[in-house]
C-alpha cells in the first residue's frame, strides 16, 4: 500500500492545498499529522512526497496574535487558483449529492404557547433522538474530537497525507430540527426539487418560498447548478400556511349556529 501525496502537488511541483484559507473541498483531501506519525507511516507504507507544515504565531503587545503557515513545498498561487476555479466547477456538476431543508414556521413560540399539542409530531419526535448525549458520552464524534485535544498543541512541524476515507467527521453537516435530507443532481430544476419537497413536508409547490443565503429561489425552470445549490447546501422553506386564529374560528361558529329566537315554539322547524 502506498501514498500519493503528489495529488497535492501541480506539474511545478508547488503545493496547491493553501492552510491561511482552506476550503471545505481541501478539507476533504487532507488529514495532518505529527512528526512522530509521519515517521511511522513511512515505514510501514511507500510514500511518494512528503509535505511539512509549520505554524508560527506572533503575539502582538495588545495581546492579539496572528498564525502564520509556512509550507515545503512552497504554495503555487496560480495552480491554487485553478484548483479553486475547479472546485467550484465540480460544485455545480453533481449528481446524486445531499442538500438539507431546513423548514421555518413564523410565530412557532406563540403557538406552541397557545396550543402546544398542534407543534407535537412525529417528525419532532424522531429528530429529539438524534439530540447530543449529555457530556457526549456515547458521542463519536465528540470522542474523536477529545481523543485529538489530548495531543500535543501544534506548535513545530507537521505533516500531511491525503486522505481517502470521504468526508471528515469535522466537515459534515450536522442536521437539526426541522430539517430533512435530500439527494438532488445539479441538472434538475427549481421545480423538481419543490415537488421533492412537497413529498418530505407534505407542503404543495405553490406554497413553498425557498431561499438559499438570503436568495430567493424562485425561478422554477432554472436548473440547482445555475442557481448556486452546491452538495451539502442548506435551503430555508418557509410555507404559506394559514395560522389557527381561534377568534376568527369563533366567528364563524357562531354563524354556523342556528337562530334560537323561536326556540320552544312550533316556529323553529319550519
Amino acid at each position: 500500500m502506498s501514498i500519493g501525496n503528489s495529488l497535492l502537488l501541480c506539474p511545478h511541483g508547488g503545493l496547491m492545498i493553501s492552510f491561511t484559507n482552506m476550503t471545505k473541498e481541501d478539507a476533504k483531501l487532507i488529514a495532518p499529522i505529527w512528526p512522530a506519525e509521519w515517521d511511522a507511516i513511512q515505514k510501514l507504507f511507500i510514500v511518494d512526497h512528503t509535505i511539512k507544515i509549520s505554524r508560527t504565531v506572533v503575539t502582538r503587545e495588545d495581546r492579539t496574535f496572528t498564525v502564520d503557515y509556512e509550507s515545503d513545498p512552497k504554495l503555487c498561487p496560480d495552480c491554487r487558483e485553478g484548483l479553486l476555479c475547479q472546485q467550484q466547477r465540480d460544485l455545480r456538476e453533481y449528481a446524486q449529492a445531499t442538500i438539507y431543508i431546513h423548514k421555518v414556521v413564523d410565530r412557532k413560540k406563540v403557538m406552541k404557547e397557545v396550543a402546544p399539542e398542534l407543534n407535537v409530531s412525529s417528525s419532532d419526535l424522531e429528530d429529539e433522538k438524534d439530540e447530543p448525549r449529555a457530556d457526549g458520552e456515547t458521542d463519536p464524534d465528540f470522542n474523536q474530537v477529545n481523543g485529538m485535544a489530548k495531543r500535543q498543541k501544534l506548535s513545530g512541524q507537521g505533516h500531511v497525507s491525503t486522505q481517502k476515507q470521504g468526508v471528515r467527521r469535522s466537515t459534515r453537516h450536522r442536521k437539526v430540527r426541522g430539517e430533512r435530507a435530500l439527494l438532488v443532481s445539479a441538472n434538475q430544476t427549481l421545480k423538481e426539487l419543490k415537488i421533492q419537497i412537497m413529498h418530505a413536508f407534505s407542503v404543495a409547490p405553490f406554497d413553498q418560498n425557498l431561499s438559499i443565503e438570503g436568495k430567493i429561489l424562485s425561478d422554477d425552470a432554472a436548473t440547482l447548478g445555475n442557481l448556486g445549490i452546491v452538495p451539502e447546501s442548506v435551503i430555508l422553506l418557509k410555507a404559506d400556511e394559514p395560522m389557527a386564529d381561534y377568534a376568527a374560528m369563533d366567528d364563524v361558529m357562531q354563524v354556523c349556529m342556528p337562530e334560537e329566537g323561536f326556540k320552544g315554539t312550533g316556529l323553529l322547524g319550519h
